[in-house]
Parts: structure tokens; sequence; C-alpha cells
């Protein structure tokens, strides 16, 4: 889908000067175009001096750094939410945004919240326009760790393009759409009172016939309903840890609910669940350790974190108590990346004190 099918939705945004959204929608509509411009120009223009090749290639990690932000900020000031677009759900550009920081963010000099730095080097041997190749050094208590990744950039492009329109047509749907009054979060407080496996694939089949969305959208909605999915078929024998996946169902259901009602512009009161006692403990020992433990928690959520096991590593160092050292084994020992996520979301939802 083209650009230019939203482009008079946001010009009619403009004409609200009491909210900052129509400008916020016209600034990412913008910058969107110029970095199709950027794309088109990079893929056109053959180079082989290195300095010109750097030149493109960082103002390539750049643009599509600022893309992905202007489709977020496009979907907001055109929506209100930014419920069309997940960009995390792509693993490839989800990864992107590690490489722009190793390479165009802070390549001579990272600080990591357990105390190491970190140094990237592109090779310089192995660069061009189609690929580059870096390695970053990590020093940490005098040991040195070197990491070496390889960079395609076709398949950055083709996603991001993939993403983009994916992103576009969705946004362009439900400003096509109809507002009015669904069964939908009506459906979503049964499921959060139930967690049956039915009531959740009718809302399913419910939204995507209301939304008209592709099964496959990345869409919040969709992508929360996937989640809920996994913790109803989550078996775990250990009481706390089985406490645990039922509260975190109900965060999720209650999320469901908070999206479907946005979406429909409506109100409603919030979904509560009582704290669960080995999430209790981890906020306890988080605060007795605020100032060295609540940086490590920061990608706690995402096992493709370049640094996802070293900050778990850092926190079992602390000594917490045994409940708490079990989680975080538990999120040590398991490569399930969704579980990693919904367990971890929870744990860096912390607040430090004010």
């Amino acid at each position: 889908m083209s650009l230019s099918n939203l482009k008079q939705y946001v010009t009619d945004s403009e004409k609200d000067e009491k909210s900052s959204n129509g400008y916020r929608a016209t600034s990412s509509f913008l910058m969107l175009e110029n970095v199709d411009l950027m794309i088109e120009r990079y893929l056109s223009e053959q180079q082989s001096e290195q300095g010109a090749i750097l030149l493109d290639v960082f103002g390539l990690l750049q643009g599509f750094f600022v893309a992905i932000d202007a489709l977020y900020d496009l979907a907001i000031g055109l929506t209100q939410y930014k419920y069309h677009v997940n960009i995390n759900s792509n693993p490839t550009l989800h990864e992107l945004k590690f490489i722009r920081n190793d390479i165009v963010g802070h390549p001579t000099h990272r600080t990591y919240p357990d105390g190491a730095t970190g140094f990237s080097i592109l090779s310089m041997d192995n660069l061009s326009k189609e690929s580059i190749t870096y390695k970053t050094y990590i020093y940490e208590r005098n040991k040195l760790e070197v990491i070496t990744k390889d960079v395609l950039f076709k398949p950055l492009i083709e996603e991001y393009k993939v993403e983009k329109e994916n992103i576009l047509n969705e946004i362009y749907l439900y400003l096509k759409h109809e507002d009015k009054k669904t069964d939908i979060p009506e459906k979503i407080y049964a499921l959060f009172e139930t967690l049956n496996d039915d009531v959740l694939y009718e809302i399913k089949e419910m939204f995507i016939k209301e939304y008209k969305i592709d099964e496959t959208s990345s869409h919040r909605f969709l992508w929360r309903l996937g989640l809920l999915e996994i913790l109803i078929h989550w078996e775990e024998t250990d009481p706390e840890l089985k406490e645990l996946i039922l509260y975190i169902s109900k965060i999720q259901a209650s999320k469901l609910y908070e999206i479907a009602l946005d979406l429909e512009k409506r109100k409603g009161s919030g979904l509560f669940f009582a704290l669960p006692s080995i999430l209790s403990s981890f906020y306890k020992f988080i605060r007795k350790n605020e100032r060295v433990a609540y940086p490590l928690i920061k990608n706690i959520h995402d096992f493709k974190h370049p640094f996802y096991q070293r900050d778990l590593i850092a926190l079992m160092a602390l000594n917490p108590h045994k409940n708490v050292y079990k989680l975080l084994r538990y999120l040590k020992d398991t490569e399930d990346e969704k579980k990693v996520f919904l367990i971890g979301s929870m744990l860096r939802t912390y607040r430090l004190k004010s």
C-alpha cells in the first residue's frame, strides 16, 4: 500500500489545532517519504570508495531507525494508539536497533549495567553496500569477550518494506472502519473470568472479521491473544510459578480488554488480580538492591538482547531470596522466547522509589 492513501487523513488531522496529533502525523508521514527516497537512492547508486560506502551505510541504518519511530508516531497521530505497530515481533527489524547502536549509535564506548564496557570495530576488508561485518569487544573484570556480527542489507530493506506496507494498510482499514459498538469487550471480560480456549478463539474470529485484518497480522490485539493462548496451555508443577502464570494470564486479558475498548472509543472499569507472592518477592529484592539491580531488568523480557544472559547472571549474583533465585534460574534456563517475554515483562514493571 502507498503512503499516498493516508495523505488526506494526515492533512485533515492538521485542522485540529487543540491536539498535537495532527502535526505528529504530518511529521511522521513526511519522514517516511524521506526514508523511501533514501532507500531508492541506496539501491540505485553504486559506490566503490570506502568513505562513500560508509556514508550510505550509516545513512541507511539511521534512516531505518527514524522510520520505525515514524511508523509508531504516524499510528498514534492518526488513531491515538500504537496498536497497529509491533515492530519487535519482526525478528529482523527487532535486531536492527542493536546493530544501529553498535555501529551508528555508540561504537567507541558502550557502558553496560553490569559494569562491562564495549567497543565496536568495523571490518574495512568486508565493507560493501551489500553487507558489513563488525566485531564488538566487551571487557568485564579483566576478561575479554569478542562478538562478530555480519549484517546483510537486502533482508533488512525487504523486511522493512513488508512491515511498513502491512502497518500502513491496517491503519488505513481502521480509519475507514465505521465506529460502532461490538460485543468484543464483553467477550474479553468473560475470557478474563474463565481463561477458556473456546472463548479466546471466538474473540479472535470476531476481531479479524470486524476490523478486516489478516490472521497473520502483527496487530497488538492478535499478538496479545497469541500470548494468552500460550499462557492458557502453559503447564508448571511449582505452585509459585503456577500462581505467576495465572496472574500474567489475567494481565494479558485485561490489556486485551483495554485495547478493545480503545478501538471502539469506549470507557470501562479496569480488571485487576492480586499480585502473586513470587512477584512481590522480586520487587522487594529489586528495592533492596535498586541502584545495581534496576538497570539489569531493563532487557529482562528480551531473549534476543545481546546482554540478556549476562544481566540475569548479574542479578543472581546479588544473592536474592530462594524463590527469586528460582525465578531467575527459570529464565536463564528456558529457551522459549515468548515465555521469557511474558515473565520478564512482569518483572520490569517495577517502579523506582520516588
